[in-house]
């Protein structure tokens, strides 16, 4: 690859998981291949003293800088974008329990380049990968958005800006019962743009904590059913195909019996309701819980 290498600029949102965030920083300080800048976001204006002290840890290995954003992931991803240097040309949006190796900028950078407006790679946690990549190649279609998983994807930063960024009415914390599939929407709407091109990178890893089993039972099933209402929604919004949407409500109800180790029965209930309520459009119970998902 010729010319100067690809500006990538990281856009985290924290929950104020501060020792979390700090192994984030540590990794990103140590990369082979530095990122252009860093930019954290935090809803919690009580938090901003303690965020500003993870901040002064790094200033002199990485540019970062911090803000308070409104509530929700998406709120706080499009925030922390914006607060990026004009000359970040990337968006990498990691959690604030992401990690990555020290050679993962200089992997990513390889495929950051034209005609590609988005990079997925794979996100792996100690139960395994979370998105099986499809094969390289493969166009972005309404099936293959699910297998692009935001902390594991990069994008083009005019390309996500021309699309609308992130819509703060999805995603966990959103003030809507639509506490998923944010990164979906935004793909979808990419797609529309003209030039549009996603690269599946299998050498590109960002590694996680675990999907569901860190949580308590109770915590692990709002979250199925947080997500699954999300999802749901997200097929009835893009007017997925019926026999789609109805794969989707069986996959959820046989997931304890595809994966038991993973999944209990009242897991798969869970989950079966909430994606059955956004397949409706709305909550089938009038209190709505939206308080921030752990990721």
């Amino acid at each position: 690859m010729g010319g100067e290498p690809p500006r990538i600029g990281v856009a985290v949102t924290t929950v104020g998981r501060w020792d979390a965030l700090r192994e984030l920083l540590t990794d990103l300080a140590g990369q082979t291949r530095p990122v252009t800048a860093v930019a954290i976001a935090h809803h919690d204006p009580a938090g901003a003293a303690a965020l500003d002290a993870v901040v002064a840890d790094f200033t002199a290995t990485l540019t970062i800088g911090a803000t308070v954003s409104a509530r929700g992931i998406s709120n706080g991803r499009n925030a922390a974008a914006a607060l990026l240097p004009d000359d970040v040309e990337w968006l990498w949006f990691p959690n604030d329990t992401s990690r990555v190796a020290p050679d993962f900028v200089e992997h990513l950078s390889r495929h950051c380049i034209p005609p590609a407006t988005v990079c997925a790679g794979r996100l792996l946690d100690s139960e395994g990968p979370r998105n099986p990549l499809p094969a390289p190649g493969t166009a972005l279609t309404k099936r293959s958005a699910w297998f692009a998983i935001e902390p594991a994807t990069v994008f083009r930063r005019d390309a996500f800006v021309a699309a609308g960024q992130f819509d703060p009415g999805r995603g966990s914390g959103a003030e809507t019962p639509w506490q998923s599939a944010e990164g979906p929407d935004l793909l979808l709407r990419m797609a529309e743009l003209d030039g549009f091109g996603i690269v599946w990178a299998d050498d590109v890893v960002v590694q996680a904590q675990t999907e569901f089993a860190h949580l308590p039972p109770q915590e692990r099933r709002r979250k199925l059913r947080n997500y699954g209402r999300g999802a749901g929604n997200l097929l009835r919004t893009w007017h997925y195909p019926l026999w789609y949407k109805t794969a989707h409500l069986v996959a959820a109800a046989l997931m304890p019996v595809r994966n038991p180790a993973k999944f209990s029965p009242r897991d798969g209930v869970a989950l079966l309701v909430g994606r059955a309520e956004g397949l409706a459009g709305r909550p089938f119970s009038r209190e709505t819980d939206t308080r921030a998902v752990l990721r």
